[in-house]
């Protein structure tokens, strides 16, 4: 079958830039351009995240919107607004879909609901042993397949997800190191459904709380608990308000961020290339960046009063084992091209 323009872009730029999501950016529209057609006009693209000024993810994305003005010869312009700016991660993804010129910071179950179900599997618990393997799986043409199905169906290009942030862990008032401490407990979880599928069988009363108001929650005590990366804790500073930390390494989220399928037919292929090489790029340096500053930003909260506890992990596993019931041999394949 022959390939889009914006197909062939997305496979020689995942390839050049490490990660192996040939053809990723399969026809997403059934009136996809060409992605030659770009004039010399500047595009003004907004960057969207939830993530605050000082994290890593910001000071990443400002030297992307750098390196991209300097090798587009300033053709496309690229705009920051963090913090959740303008909207939810939920939201800003689904105004890209609809053909907003917005990146979006996204993540695989934000994905999965708009265009691949089978993304949601990357959500699941314990999915992968270590951070090594999450990243061997992000450059395996399992995960290139995924990615074009949602260019296809959800008319979101995929720029990276190559953004490998830690493991989450729980962060509450008391510590939960057995399974069956959860039992009860008011849990703030982001609105995605593979966190409801891994707490509620654990018996957790789980909250949908959007993660810019998720401190309010915890200090309000609308919820008892949440959970998160050591980093995007410490950014949000949620720590203040839930000081005992149960290193559970639930999940380990795919992040990176995508495009609307019609901004990205509006640039030529060069300008295509462009962008998913940075972000790629980018991705990289944001991952080396997150294990840099994990350490140091558990020994500052720990300094401020925290208090880390074990779990035991094996319970843990045993406990969520059945989220992946349902999704056949797909886990079979995912976890084998992780290795």
């Amino acid at each position: 079958m022959k390939l889009s323009s914006r197909a062939l872009v997305a496979s020689v730029g995942f390839v050049i830039s490490g990660l192996v999501l040939s053809g990723c950016a399969g026809a997403a529209s059934n009136d996809a351009g060409s992605g030659d057609g770009a004039s010399a006009e500047t595009i003004t693209i907004k960057i969207a995240t939830v993530q605050p000024s000082d994290s890593v993810d910001v000071t990443t994305l400002k030297e992307i919107a750098k390196a991209v003005a300097e090798k587009s010869d300033g053709s496309i312009e690229l705009e920051i607004y963090d913090n959740g700016q303008i909207g939810t991660t939920a939201d800003t993804a689904a105004q890209a879909a609809s053909g907003e010129d917005i990146i979006t910071f996204i993540d695989a179950g934000t994905a999965a609901s708009l265009g691949n179900p089978d993304m949601s599997i990357l959500g699941g618990p314990f999915l992968f042993e270590d951070a090594d393997q999450a990243a061997k799986f992000a450059k395996s043409e399992v995960f290139a397949g995924m990615a074009r199905d949602l260019a296809e169906n959800g008319n979101l290009q995929i720029l990276a997800m190559n953004w490998l942030d830690g493991p989450r862990h729980i962060w509450g008032n008391s510590a939960y190191p057995e399974p069956t401490d959860l039992q009860g407990l008011k849990l703030r979880t982001p609105p995605i459904e593979s966190w409801d599928r891994t707490f509620k069988p654990l018996g957790a009363v789980t909250t949908t709380i959007e993660n810019t108001e998720a401190y309010s929650a915890l200090e309000q005590g609308v919820v008892e608990a949440a959970e998160g990366p050591i980093n995007g804790t410490y950014a949000q500073k949620w720590y203040e308000v839930a000081p005992e930390l149960t290193l559970t390494g639930h999940f380990r989220t795919f992040l990176g961020f995508a495009i609307g399928a019609k901004t990205f037919d509006k640039l030529s292929a060069e300008q295509q290339q462009i962008l998913m090489d940075e972000f790629v790029a980018g991705g990289d340096r944001a991952t080396e960046r997150y294990v840099e500053v994990e350490g140091v930003n558990l020994a500052t909260m720990e300094a401020a009063g925290v208090t880390v506890h074990k779990a035991n992990i094996a319970a843990y596993q045993d406990a969520t084992a059945d989220f992946y019931t349902d999704y056949g041999d797909l886990l079979e394949k995912v976890r084998a091209a992780g290795k």
